[in-house]
């Protein structure tokens, strides 16, 4: 981007040169015929005025000014996305479910969501950039009951985590993981085909579900 802008400064300096040598060449026009003492103006003749030309180069360097704005703007707004921070922390707060198979689970209650990039209404992660994310959470299970999860992106199966813990209690399953994505990918939650129900338990003062993602290193 910076590349098209110095082209474009280039461009007006062009514009410069070519309205001085316009100018010349419309000042000697007229001018033919030569004698050996000087020039004179043919009979049928008319001088060709220097101002609608003017106008047009004026206007040529105005666009290519305002062209010039605009890139750099468009490149302050890339640079400042680029180096803005993504991360988000969600959790489920005083709240029991039962899932289907293959169910996205939502973790509505944001902590932190830095670029607005996870949607607690739906439970789905958007990635704004091509890179490396990092993705870790944890399910509450209670008694007996299946809790299996999965972490998809687009789509695909990362990794999965969860618990069945038959001597009763809220036993939990956590998983950690690392995975690339592009721009425009998606990243959710969701319950997977070990059982016909999966039963999350998240309450205060017990073991709580929640779901973060970061990006760890950009491309």
């Amino acid at each position: 981007m910076m590349f098209t802008i110095i082209l474009l400064s280039i461009c007006i300096h062009y514009t410069d040169s070519i309205s001085v040598r316009k100018d010349n060449d419309i000042t000697t026009v007229g001018f033919k015929n030569g004698i050996s003492e000087g020039w004179s103006i043919t009979e049928n003749f008319t001088p060709i005025s220097p101002i609608p030309a003017k106008k047009e180069i004026d206007l040529l360097r105005q666009t290519v000014r305002d062209l010039s704005v605009e890139l750099q703007t468009l490149e302050d707004t890339y640079e400042k996305d680029k180096t803005a921070p993504v991360m988000f922390y969600a959790v489920i707060r005083n709240k029991a479910f039962t899932y289907n198979v293959d169910t996205i689970i939502v973790f509505e209650t944001t902590i932190v969501n830095e670029g607005d990039h996870y949607n607690n209404l739906d439970g789905v992660f958007v990635a704004p950039q091509k890179g490396t994310y990092l993705f870790a959470w944890t399910v509450t299970g209670s008694s007996s009951n299946y809790i299996m999860t999965e972490l998809v992106v687009e789509n695909n199966v990362i990794i999965g985590t969860g618990e069945r813990n038959n001597s009763g209690g809220h036993p939990s399953g956590a998983m950690t993981s690392l995975c690339k994505m592009e721009k425009g990918d998606h990243a959710w939650i969701r319950t997977t085909g070990a059982s016909s129900s999966h039963y999350l338990y998240s309450y205060d003062n017990y073991p709580q579900s929640g779901f973060l993602g970061l990006l760890v290193l950009p491309e």
